[in-house]
């Protein structure tokens, strides 16, 4: 053998070797991804069997509901939500009239009793504005 096959056989077994080392990492990290997949898999089995549980309940559940029903149903969601608004605007304007009147009703309690006065027996009566 000359030397340039024998040069030629010491690559070949050198890049060999390298491959070897290269395809068994490969294959553990292949064995891992392996493993990481088939785990995510079975939660997302499950995760879609729950998902199919709730939607079946979900259309038994309204299966009994009619468009009528669900109609009527969004009628007096729609009058509940009206009720509350002008409830609350009335409540708004209820606020803002007491608001203006009860310093004048304050006011004119405190006129009322600066007017009475007290004569010699305890009684009070209203001084007579003449």
């Amino acid at each position: 053998m000359e030397n340039w096959q024998a040069a030629v056989v010491v690559v070949i077994s050198l890049v060999a070797g390298a491959a070897m080392l290269v395809l068994l990492q490969l294959s553990i990290a292949l064995r891992g991804t392996r493993a990481a997949l088939e785990r995510t898999a079975r939660r997302a089995h499950s995760a879609i069997d729950a998902i199919a549980t709730t939607v079946e309940r979900l259309d038994r559940a309204t299966a009994g509901l009619d468009e009528a029903r669900v109609r009527t149903l969004m009628e007096s969601f729609d009058s509940v939500v009206r009720t509350v608004s002008q409830l609350r605007e009335s409540t708004r304007v209820a606020a803002a009239v007491g608001a203006a009147v009860g310093p004048a009703v304050g006011a004119a309690v405190k006129a009322w009793r600066a007017g009475r006065v007290e004569d010699g027996d305890g009684a009070k009566h209203r001084d007579a504005v003449d």
